[in-house]
């Protein structure tokens, strides 16, 4: 063993450690999970250096854990399997009553079993464990694992001939279960929450005393839910609670009319149909908020400009309004901590490989901005909003006249 990797070693072993003993010791339990998966990610980097077949040995389990995933939700088996039963099914009665072979069964639960999702109470018995539970309480999870082997995976591995044929992987976005799946998927890798940037508003400020409610007007972003939803989706109905003295209106580019939405104990919170790209209607509200909602499969840079187009007009007939662009980056290098460029880049390649085009860096989206212009004047960023651990920015953007040199 290298003794450079070797003490390097023993240092992230003994940090994991530490993490571990002292979310214990807090009382949180590990529920805060973030600083022990970073410390995990270390170590098994370190063992990946020292042992290279141990590192193609992870990747073959990994392909191995996503096609059994993958086969046991088509054939629904974990939709079979009761929850809460301590002492589970008959792996024989799973298999007749999913329609499968029982010998593949077996293979598929044992190595399943060995990572923690399903277990094995006794020979020949099977039984749900709290993670494989959670794919059946939530089903969106389980969307987000069939998309990740059924379309994210081909076309990761059709990167290469994409490269060298400059075609795009085909994906039927017009299908109903990629439609569902695909949010799920982009959910479950994470990086797009744009709640603590839009924290940072003051909202307050945009009361217009004793005239009326100022209004908010959020473009393209998820459908407001209720409760216990957490994320971009609760974020204006959170907003739009507490402060009743604003009027709030979601515009979605749904196809077709959305579900009724929760009604705001203030009734401040209306949603409307409204096509990307088109002009905006709503031509007095004190702030537009543009959040791309990911259940759109267009390229980000294409959305972008479509809705600041839409925009300009507005914004020059109202200088006082100011519209927050939200959007995940493509991090530069050490600007965030490994864990949260991890995900950001595995969901920008998702991207490239799905669409043919990523997320954008700060630069890009600031010129992105900045090329958005008529005769007299253009969109200009004025302010920057950045959340702590996160690649999503919120870009405070005004319109500009032109200032022409005379004489």
């Amino acid at each position: 063993m290298d003794s450079t990797h070797g003490n390097d070693l023993v240092g992230a072993a003994q940090l994991l450690a530490d993490q571990c003993r002292d979310a214990a010791r807090s009382g949180r339990g590990l529920s805060d999970t973030t600083s022990i998966r970073a410390a995990i990610d270390r170590v098994q980097s370190l063992l990946f250096q020292l042992e290279p077949t141990a590192f193609l040995q992870h990747i073959a389990s990994q392909s191995q854990l996503l096609a059994c995933l993958q086969w046991l939700g088509e054939f629904q088996v974990l939709a079979y399997l009761p929850l809460g039963a301590d002492g589970g099914l008959p792996i024989k009665d799973v298999a007749e009553l999913a329609d499968v072979p029982e010998t593949h069964l077996c293979r598929v639960v044992r190595l399943m079993a060995m990572t923690g999702f399903l277990r094995e109470p006794q020979p020949g018995f099977v039984a749900h464990t709290t993670l494989s539970a959670s794919f059946v309480r939530r089903p969106a999870q389980l969307d987000a694992a069939m998309f990740l082997a059924e379309t994210v995976a081909p076309s990761a591995l059709h990167m290469a001939a994409a490269t060298r044929r400059q075609e795009e992987f085909a994906v039927d976005w017009g299908s109903k279960r990629v439609q569902r799946q695909w949010p799920s998927f982009l959910s479950a890798v994470g990086g797009a929450d744009d709640t603590d940037i839009l924290a940072q508003m003051d909202w307050e400020s945009m009361v217009q005393g004793d005239g009326p409610p100022g209004c908010v007007v959020d473009v393209g972003g998820p459908l407001p839910r209720k409760g216990g939803a957490a994320g971009a989706s609760a974020a204006i109905f959170a907003l739009a609670e507490s402060h009743p003295t604003l009027r709030f209106v979601v515009q979605t580019d749904l196809p077709t009319a959305p579900a009724p939405m929760p009604a705001t104990c203030n009734n401040n919170l209306a949603v409307y149909q409204r096509a990307q790209g088109t002009p905006q209607t709503i031509t007095d509200a004190a702030v537009y908020l543009l959040r791309l909602s990911t259940s759109v499969c267009t390229p980000v840079r294409t959305r972008i400009v479509s809705e600041l187009r839409a925009h300009l007009g507005v914004l020059q007939a109202n200088r006082a309004a100011l519209l927050i662009l939200t959007s995940p980056l493509l991090p530069e290098p050490g600007a965030v901590p490994p864990h949260v460029e991890r995900l950001a880049r595995l969901r920008d390649l998702s991207l490239l490989q799905l669409v043919g085009a990523g997320n954008l860096t700060l630069q890009e989206l600031v010129d992105l901005v900045d090329s958005i212009h008529d005769g007299n004047g253009g969109l200009v960023v004025v302010k920057k909003l950045h959340a702590p651990n996160s690649a999503v920015v919120g870009l405070g953007i005004r319109y500009q006249t032109i200032m022409r040199l005379t004489g």
